[in-house]
Parts: C-alpha cells; sequence; structure tokens
C-alpha cells in the first residue's frame, strides 16, 4: 500500500512513532491526552474534522531552510536541507517508520568511507534511505565497482535522480531506486552498506531479515556502516548517549559482529551549518559472517 498524506495516516504515523519512541503504554497515554484537549477545545464535530478531513500542519510537516552547503556550491546539486517524510508521497507504509532527511556530513563520510578495510573497487556501495543522495556522491569519489541509492520517498527519490543526471560520470556510476528497502534486491558481489539513521530498529529488522535470506542465497562479504551524529564525542563505556541507536538490534543476530566504532570530528564550515548543533560524526562498522 502507498503512503499519501492524508489525515489518517498521519495520525498514524504520529501513533507509531510516539510508540518507538516511548513504548506501546506511555504512547497510548499521550494519544489519549492529546484526543481530550481536541475534545475539549474543538468539541466533537471539530476533532473529527481534524483526525479525518483536514489534519492540522505540524511543524515536522516543513522542509527546514538551511544555507547552501558547500557540497552544493561545488557541485551545482541539491543535497541540503531538513526535509520530514510525513507530508511526501512514498511507495509503501515503512515510510511511517522513516526518520526524514538530512544529508550526510562529507567531511566525515569521505575519510570513514575510504578507512574501511577493504578493496573498494570489489565491493558496491549502497545507501539505504538515501534521500537526495549526497551520500552517494561521497561514495563515487572512491573506486567502488557500483553506487545504489534506495529511497522511499517519491519527492526525495526524484531529487536523487535530478542530482546524478547532473554529470555523466555520476550517470554512469550511481543507481537510484524508489523502492522500500526491505524489499531491495541486493546486486551480486560483495556490498557495502551504509544507513544515516533513515528508518527506526522495527524496519531494520525487516531489511536485516531480507539481508540474511540473500547471505543464505548468495553467500558474499558484507560490510554495514551506521552513522550518526553527535554534540560531544561520546564516552566510551558511559551509559549516556554513547550507544547507537540500532546496536542492540544488530547485538542481537549472532551473524553480524561488530569490527570497528570510531568518531571524526566534522569540518568547522560543516559544525557550523549543522542544525543540531552536533560535531562529531560517530561510524560503527559491522561485517556478515558468511558461514553461519
Amino acid at each position: 500500500m502507498k503512503y499519501n498524506p492524508n489525515p489518517p495516516l498521519l495520525l498514524l504515523r504520529r501513533l507509531i512513532r510516539s510508540i518507538e519512541a516511548n513504548g506501546f503504554r506511555e504512547a497510548l497515554v499521550h494519544s489519549w491526552r492529546r484526543l481530550y484537549r481536541s475534545l475539549k477545545n474543538h468539541g466533537l464535530g471539530g476533532t473529527f474534522e481534524r483526525a479525518f478531513v483536514k489534519a492540522p500542519v505540524a511543524p515536522e510537516l516543513s522542509a527546514v531552510q538551511l544555507p547552501p552547503h558547500s557540497f552544493d556550491i561545488l557541485h551545482g546539486t541539491d543535497t541540503g536541507g531538513m526535509v520530514s517524510t510525513a507530508g511526501l508521497h512514498a511507495v509503501s507504509l515503512s515510510v511511517l517508520s522513516s526518520s526524514g532527511y538530512l544529508g550526510s556530513p562529507p567531511s566525515t563520510l569521505r575519510p570513514a568511507l575510504a578507512a574501511l578495510p577493504i578493496r573498494h573497487d570489489e565491493f558496491s556501495f549502497i545507501d539505504l534511505g538515501c534521500g537526495k543522495g549526497r551520500a552517494l556522491f561521497v561514495a563515487a569519489e572512491l573506486p567502488f565497482r557500483h553506487v545504489f541509492g534506495v529511497e522511499i520517498v517519491v519527492e526525495l527519490a526524484s531529487a536523487a535522480k535530478a542530482n546524478v543526471s547532473l554529470s555523466p560520470l555520476w550517470k554512469e556510476r550511481i543507481s537510484v531506486a524508489n523502492q522500500d528497502a526491505t524489499r531491495f534486491a541486493f546486486p551480486d558481489g560483495p556490498i557495502v552498506l551504509y544507513f544515516y539513521n533513515p528508518f527506526s530498529e522495527r524496519v531494520l529488522r525487516r531489511v536485516l531479515a531480507n539481508l540474511e535470506r540473500e547471505l543464505r542465497r548468495s553467500p558474499r562479504a558484507i560490510l554495514l556502516v551506521f552513522a550518526d551524529i553527535y554534540l560531544n564525542e561520546p564516552v566510551v563505556g558511559s551509559t549516556n548517549g554513547d550507544r547507537h541507536r540500532y546496536q542492540e538490534v544488530m547485538d542481537a543476530i549472532p551473524r553480524f559482529r561488530k569490527i570497528s566504532d570510531t568518531t571524526r570530528p566534522l569540518s568547522e564550515g560543516e559544525a557550523a551549518l549543522e542544525p543540531s548543533r552536533c560535531t562529531v560524526s560517530r561510524f560503527t562498522v559491522y561485517s556478515a559472517d558468511v558461514t553461519r
């Protein structure tokens, strides 16, 4: 089923994201409080209209305009801004658990990919949840066999394809699919999977299940690279903010083994433009055990 931003689906999206963030019980409490406030302020008719006819526009539904990124100034691309997926169209309801778009910082992604313990020309690079495609263009600077972007949102995938079309070299080396990441058919040969907070842990489990089926069909070397950003460098061994949001999911699957966990500071220019004011990128890399 495709996602269109109508009021019932917007409400369902809000509920799902609340459950994922706060747990089922707390999410129901929050939903009941919102319903009570709406009935009190707008009455039964007004509440029905807001739920099923014309939902109020939440701040997250709008794209946040940011100053032009140096990458876009250099290449003539449009990979900037913060974009929520709530008010956009998507090819499946998995978008209900997506995290929106914010481009990866090239100043940290570039050295992180270069440092991977692989021969890049033997691997394909796949960005699951590629958005407008900035990570694809950074990856294309390295000699990967091919670079793939997978994006569930129609408008973001169209923006990525428009960016790819700006360069004959990009058109030759980069492919963008407007597709649900849980149903993506992985290419043959070794691959690097890149995740920059694209979706919730629930969707990640479905992606990993699909990947495990593919590994049983065609064993090959696979690295999974999870990227995140922090206000300050996380302290190893602490329980406050140093645990990657996907780490519990990955650690629960014996097939995947963590091989590195590093941090890299954003360049001064990128740190100044970062809307979250974060200054450090963290890259957690896992390898897949093909013998299991």
